[in-house]
C-alpha cells in the first residue's frame, strides 16, 4: 500500500474528495454510510484489490489440511485475485483449497459458503462446485490471522475438471445454453437470503452510477468520451429503475473464467465456480456480466454474441419488458467498470502499472466497437 504521502495516495485521496460532492443516487446500501466518501472506502476495502498481503508458505497449509481435514498431497498455489488458492492432489482425487484474505469479514465468506450449500441442497443437478467437510464436519474453518484484521477461513472444494470457457469459442447455440444455464442458477437462488447478502462491493452495478469519478484515471480523450457516454446512458436508462427491478442474491461473475464448458454435451455447461462475488442485486446485473465479456469480440457485429447469451436466458427465465430494455446500458456498463478499476488499480500500484493497463486494452477496444453499432435487442415473444 502507498503511504499517505505518496503521489499514489495523494490521486486516491483526490478520489474519495471527488466522489464525496457527487450526489448521492437512491439505491441499495447506499444509506448504510453517511457520506459518499465513507461510501468509496468502504467498497474500495472490501473490494481487496489493493491489498498485497504476505501468504502462508505452502508447507502450513499443508499442515493445516493434514490436521483439520486429514488431507495429504501435493499443493500448487494458484494466481488469484484476493484468496490464495491452491490444488492440492491426493491420489487421484483433486481439491481446490481457498483461505481468505486477512482483510475480508469472515461474514462475507460465510455468505459465500452459506450459498454454496443452499444450491447443493436445493438444486443438485446444477454443476456447482461442491464444499468439503473438516474432520469435525463443518464446511470451513476459522484461523486466527498472522498479519491482518481478520481471521482467515479456511474451505476445502472438489476439484472441477473441464475447460473454461475463456479457453473455448463457443457458437451461437453454446452462448446460448450459457445463457440458460445462467437462468437457472438464479432461479435457484431465488428463495436464498443471508444476514451478509447486502454487501458492500465494487463490482456490484447498482453502484456504478456513483464510480464516474473514476473517469479522474482515464486520460486518452477518446476512451473517456466513450466512457461518458455509457455513464449517461446508465443513467437514463438504469438509475430511475433501480428501486423497482427484480433483486435477489446472484453469482455476481458468471464470466467465461468462472464457468467450465464441454462442446461434446449437451447442455454445454459443466461447472460453475467461485462465488466471490455473490450480492443481492438486481438480476439483469448478472446476466449483464455475462454479455458484458462477449461484447465487442466480433468487430464486424459486436452485439450479436451478447445478444446469444441474453437469448438464452430468456428462454428460461422471464422478467419484465423494462428491464430487459435497460440490458444494453448496464452490460456496457459492467464492460467499462472492468476497464476503469484496471485503470485506478494501475494509478495505485505502479509496480504492476504496465500490466494491468495491457490486459484492460481489449476492453477500450470493445467498448468504443459496441459504442459504434448500437443494439437491435431482439425482445419479441
Amino acid at each position: 500500500m502507498s503511504s499517505p504521502d505518496s503521489p499514489n495516495a495523494q490521486d486516491g485521496s483526490r478520489l474519495r474528495h471527488l466522489i464525496a460532492y457527487s450526489p448521492l443516487e437512491a439505491g441499495a446500501n447506499d444509506m448504510d454510510v453517511r457520506t459518499d466518501s465513507e461510501f468509496f472506502d468502504a467498497v474500495a476495502s472490501e473490494s481487496g484489490l489493493l491489498v498485497e498481503q504476505t501468504p502462508r508458505p505452502d508447507p502450513a497449509i499443508l499442515d493445516l489440511l493434514a490436521g483439520l481435514y486429514g488431507l495429504t498431497g501435493k499443493l500448487t498455489r494458484i494466481p488469484t485475485e484476493k484468496d490464495e488458492t491452491f490444488r492440492l492432489q491426493e491420489g487421484n482425487n483433486t481439491y481446490l483449497v481457498k483461505l481468505s484474505s486477512p482483510d475480508e469479514d469472515p461474514l462475507i465468506v460465510h455468505f459465500q459458503t452459506a450459498c454454496m450449500e443452499h444450491l447443493e441442497r436445493a438444486s443438485p443437478e446444477l454443476p456447482v462446485q461442491r464444499l468439503v467437510k473438516s474432520r469435525r464436519g463443518d464446511p470451513e474453518v476459522l484461523l486466527p490471522s498472522v498479519n491482518g484484521p481478520h481471521d482467515q477461513v479456511l474451505r476445502v472444494m472438489r476439484f472441477m475438471p473441464g475447460n473454461l470457457l475463456g479457453n473455448h469459442t463457443p457458437t451461437g447455440g453454446q452462448l446460448r445454453s450459457y445463457g440458460s444455464s445462467l437462468a437457472r442458477l438464479g432461479l435457484a437462488l431465488q428463495d436464498f437470503e443471508h444476514s451478509h447478502d447486502d454487501r458492500l462491493l465494487m463490482w456490484d452495478l447498482k453502484h456504478f452510477h456513483r464510480m464516474r469519478p473514476l473517469l479522474e484515471f482515464v486520460h486518452d480523450k477518446d476512451k473517456r468520451s466513450v466512457a461518458e457516454d455509457v455513464f449517461d446512458q446508465f443513467d437514463e436508462k438504469v438509475v430511475p429503475l433501480l428501486g423497482s427491478l427484480t433483486t435477489q442474491v446472484i453469482h455476481g461473475d458468471f464470466s467465461p473464467f468462472n464457468v467450465l464448458v464441454d462442446p461434446q454435451v449437451p447442455d454445454y455447461v459443466t461447472g460453475i465456480i467461485d462465488f466471490g462475488d455473490a450480492v443481492r442485486t438486481p438480476v439483469i446485473f448478472d446476466l449483464s456480466v455475462a454479455m458484458a465479456n462477449q461484447l465487442g469480440t466480433e468487430p464486424h457485429s459486436p452485439w450479436e454474441r451478447a445478444l446469444h447469451v441474453m437469448d438464452g436466458f430468456r428462454s428460461i427465465r422471464s422478467l419484465p419488458i423494462q428491464e430487459w430494455e435497460a440490458l444494453t446500458a448496464s452490460a456496457s456498463a459492467r464492460l467499462l467498470l472492468r476497464a476503469l478499476i484496471t485503470q485506478w488499480r494501475a494509478s495505485q500500484l505502479p509496480q504492476r502499472r504496465d500490466y494491468l493497463l495491457s490486459h484492460s486494452k481489449s476492453d477500450w477496444d470493445r467498448l468504443a466497437s459496441t459504442a459504434a453499432a448500437p443494439a437491435n435487442l431482439r425482445l419479441t415473444p
